[in-house]
């Protein structure tokens, strides 16, 4: 059967190719840009250019007028190029600013005919137009002629910057120049306008009659001169010669024959010249590259002979259009019965061989309706087989999920067990340090080991959307310290080096302490099972160059994944070949709290030269919603992070770290002999975190990570001076507000002067008492935190007695901030990021800044400071609504709750209160 509807196609291609109608040629595009249409001479352009390409069907004809606007010509012209024109005519508005637009489409080598008035380059394929300097110079002739070479000429120019206007002035002028007795009496510029030179008249009138001659630019012009005269009733008899010479009502030629024009320059408009230079280009036919029209003097002596010619050839057009109309409509009809024509044949046609075809078809198909009901019973069948396959599948997967939730339920009995009694020990005294960090490293674990068995609910719980975040702020070198300390044993067992770099400026960053501890504790676990022994571990964090993500990698030189096992190692339950232990959920744990953190996770691997994880995750808040913040009163039961709090702020130690909590007050020591290093370090590790260093390079190095809120610094130190370290603190307002006491075996007099010039806030000499270092550096972080309670509760306060109570450079930085916040108080757009970028500093740097010296956010530092200057503009008079966007609130409602939240009333309120007064 298939070979009939075969032959039937074949039969119906062949007579659709035979009614098809010769393929039409390609019509071409003549795209005419005007500068200005609504005077009579360019709409006699117009004119002339459709009646010569009513002769040429093939040519489709886009106009534009521009109105005498040069951005709006060159904003059409940039929109006709994109209409795939293939040929542009354009009379310009004015040369220089046309130039650039019509020398671009120059250069995209599509023709470019200038008419009327030329570009300033020269970059085009034709001009055609009368030669404005021959006609100034025709007009500057006759005029001395009528004047006798004695007399006095005023000029009426076009639009200053027009060529056709410069070159006519320039003409006349020559023509006239060695004219002795012929005066200029005024030149006004009437821009091609009657109306506008009517105007222009009228103000210069003075001047104007003192003219035996008033030479305008082109006839209307000339008309509105003589309005201008006609009020003014000037009894002389100032003759007006114009250019332009057009036929029609109310134009130049009619005007002469009434007498109201003594003469006007015959100016051709060249529209049919230029489409017939058109058709030559496009047609690649020679052409010439400048079309100079003729011109002459036209007055009463030649105008009535002149109009009788223009009303012959307009009666001629009129009957050449009606002809073309004509035409047109024979062949719309010719078209329409030849259309019909071919639909009635092709459908008899169609009638018999579908007819035919209809007949072999319903005799096939009670043939395969049979085949078909054998097919739909074996389908059904096999849906009905997959259902099931699919219900078991189901229940097998409920039952797994069911089975590790059970079990880790009964895990947590045993875990408790082991648990309790380790607390009971860590409450004796009597135990050895070394026993204690033992046992605090045990129940670390077992704490890690029990939140990993919840894991395996929290699994179920994440896929069942049961998860709900809490993010906050966490500072992320100590975070990554914290959890590489944990598994410091292994590294040690395994004799696996570790490092961990950041190459990022961030010191914080947003996210849920305890889920993300999981994931990096999951992946330093997965590269420890796959490294050898000596092997070694990487912790690398960066950003983007966007600075909106960041890239925590964990690298590893072991084994290495398979091509194989990378496409599944997320999957839930999946074992690799090469994996040694584990039961296959901490990696699809992991990636389900990426993803729950609006990020991703990633691997890259090569078979024996190990892998990377990557996590990429947004910086800042913006992208969590509010109830995944901190916080957020849902009312829900504290999460498992808050409930081992004190696991999560458990001690870590390494060479140059002390890392107690992130609430506790932190210290740097910079001290090169270890044993007075060690010993400060346990005498203020208990109550402050530290960070160490052993010379001047190194506390440099950490003080560009690192914004400790005190220093303890040795004057002698191997590779500088501890003073050098204070005078570098002091002289960048980033830490100058950081407290530094020098401690030094040096007890001159001298050097303790010096440091008092560098503005140390205190001096103690070795050997030291203990228990005084603790309690001045207790007093100092103390006073610190006094200083702020009093001075910052209240921005403006504090602004009135800064000077008193900070350094010269709190005092700069402040200054600083305070001009930037004023100057820019009425923009919305203000920002923590611009004014960090204006003050050359980080978001972090600016925000520890402010809240050290004002103790408050940025953000409520410019709230203050909005509603300050808005009470100040309340004292001046000012209505509300004036005054909410003055000072940069988006929105009065949102000006007039911050206003109540900050005094207690209405603005509108405090404004009457304050007009009573």
């Amino acid at each position: 059967m298939g070979k009939y509807f075969i032959y039937g196609g074949i039969l119906i291609l062949l007579l659709f190719c035979g009614c098809q109608p010769m393929v039409q040629k390609k019509k071409r595009i003549i795209a005419f840009s005007q500068c200005i249409g609504n005077d009579a001479w360019r709409q006699t352009m117009l004119e002339e250019m459709k009646r010569e390409l009513s002769f040429n069907p093939d040519i489709d004809f886009l106009y534009r007028d521009a109105h005498g606007d040069n951005n709006v010509q060159i904003n059409q012209i940039r929109e006709l190029v994109k209409q795939d024109i293939d040929l542009l005519i354009v009379s310009p508005n004015e040369a220089e600013p046309l130039t650039p637009i019509v020398d671009s489409v120059f250069q995209r080598n599509i023709p470019v005919i200038v008419t009327d008035r030329k570009t300033s380059s020269g970059q085009y394929n034709a001009y055609v137009g009368a030669d404005n300097l021959a006609i100034g110079k025709l007009a500057g002739q006759y005029s001395r002629t009528i004047l006798q070479n004695n007399g006095s000429i005023g000029l009426v120019t076009g639009l200053s910057g027009t060529s056709a206007s410069i070159e006519r002035e320039k003409g006349f002028m020559q023509q006239i120049g060695d004219a002795k007795g012929i005066r200029t009496s005024g030149i006004i510029h009437g821009g091609w306008e009657k109306n506008k030179a009517y105007l222009e008249t009228r103000r210069h009138i003075d001047q104007m009659i003192q003219s035996d001659i008033i030479f305008t630019f082109n006839d209307q012009m000339a008309m509105g001169v003589k309005k201008a005269l006609d009020e003014a009733q000037i009894k002389k008899d100032i003759k007006i010669i114009g250019v332009d010479a057009l036929p029609g009502p109310g134009n130049g030629l009619e005007q002469i024959i009434q007498g109201k024009m003594f003469a006007s320059i015959l100016y051709p408009t060249g529209g049919a010249e230029a489409i017939r230079t058109a058709l030559a280009i496009i047609n690649h036919q020679n052409y010439r590259r400048e079309n100079i029209l003729a011109t002459s003097v036209i007055d009463k002596t030649n105008a009535e002979l002149l109009a009788l010619q223009s009303d012959k050839i307009k009666q001629q057009q009129l009957d050449i259009d009606k002809r073309q109309e004509f035409i047109t409509e024979q062949n719309k009809i010719y078209q329409s019965q030849k259309s019909v024509l071919n639909v009635l044949v092709v459908s008899l046609v169609l009638a018999v061989v579908f007819g035919g075809i209809s007949i072999i078809v319903i005799r096939s198909n009670w043939e395969k309706n049979k085949h078909l009901e054998i097919q739909n019973s074996e389908i059904l069948a096999q849906q009905k087989q997959i259902v099931e396959m699919n219900s078991q599948i189901q229940q097998a997967a409920e039952i797994k999920n069911n089975f590790f939730t059970n079990i880790s339920h009964e895990f947590k009995t045993p875990l408790t067990l082991i648990i309790a009694p380790i607390e009971d020990l860590e409450l004796r005294k009597d135990l050895p340090e070394e026993v204690k960090e033992q046992l605090s490293r045990v129940k670390r674990n077992a704490k890690k080991l029990q939140r990993l068995v919840t894991d395996l609910i929290d699994i179920h719980r994440i896929s069942k959307s049961k998860i709900r975040l809490h993010a906050s702020i966490v500072y992320i070198d100590p975070f990554i310290q914290q959890v590489i300390g944990s598994f410091k044993p292994l590294f040690k067992k395994n004799r696996i080096s570790v490092s961990y770099i950041n190459k990022t400026s961030l010191k914080e960053v947003w996210m849920d302490e305890y889920l993300m501890e999981q994931v990096l504790s999951n992946l330093l676990s997965n590269a420890i099972k796959h490294t050898s022994a000596s092997g070694r571990i990487e912790i690398i964090l960066e950003e983007n160059n966007f600075k909106d993500y960041f890239y925590l990698r964990v690298l590893d030189n072991g084994l290495g994944i398979a091509p194989v096992d990378i496409e599944h190692i997320f999957d839930p339950f999946y074992q690799g070949a090469g994996s040694r232990n584990g039961s296959g959920i901490g990696l699809a744990y992991s990636k389900q709290i990426v993803e729950l953190h609006h990020g991703q996770i990633t691997v890259s691997s090569k078979p024996g030269h190990g892998s990377i994880f990557t996590l990429r995750m947004p910086i800042g808040n913006g992208h969590y919603e509010p109830a995944e913040l901190a916080g957020f009163d849902s009312g829900e039961k504290p999460s498992f992070q808050q409930q081992d709090l004190l696991d999560t702020t458990a001690k870590v130690v390494d060479n140059n770290l002390s890392f107690r909590s992130n609430k506790s007050k932190s210290i740097m020591i910079v001290e090169d002999n270890d044993e007075i290093r060690d010993y400060l370090r346990s005498l203020l590790e208990q109550d402050y975190n530290l960070f160490l260093a052993k010379d001047a390079q190194q506390a440099t190095s950490m003080m560009k990570t690192h914004f400790p809120d005190l220093v303890i610094t040795d004057i002698m130190l191997p590779d500088g001076s501890g003073l050098d370290i204070l005078k570098d603190i002091k002289a960048f307002y980033q830490t100058a507000h950081i407290p530094v006491i020098l401690l030094s075996a040096l007890a001159n007099e001298e050097t303790m002067l010096e440091g008092s010039k560098l503005m140390a806030d205190d001096y103690i000499t070795k050997p030291f008492n203990a228990e005084l270092l603790r309690i001045r550096i207790s007093n100092i972080l103390q006073s610190r935190h006094q200083l702020k309670e009093k001075y910052s509760s209240n921005v403006e306060q504090f602004e009135r007695t800064q000077a008193e109570q900070v350094n010269d450079s709190d005092r700069r930085f402040l200054n600083n901030l305070s001009a930037i916040v004023e100057s820019k108080l009425s923009d919305q757009r203000l920002s923590v990021d611009g004014i960090a970028n204006d003050l050359h500093l980080s978001r972090v740097q600016l925000y520890r800044k402010v809240k050290q010296l004002l103790d408050c956010s940025v953000n409520e530092y410019i709230v203050e400071r909005r509603l300050k200057k808005a009470k100040s503009l309340m004292a001046e008079g000012l209505t509300i609504n004036e005054i909410f966007s003055s000072v940069g609130f988006s929105s009065a409602s949102y000006f007039a709750s911050a206003f109540k939240r900050k005094y207690g009333q209405s603005p509108s309120a405090y404004k009457k209160e304050f007009d009573k007064k």
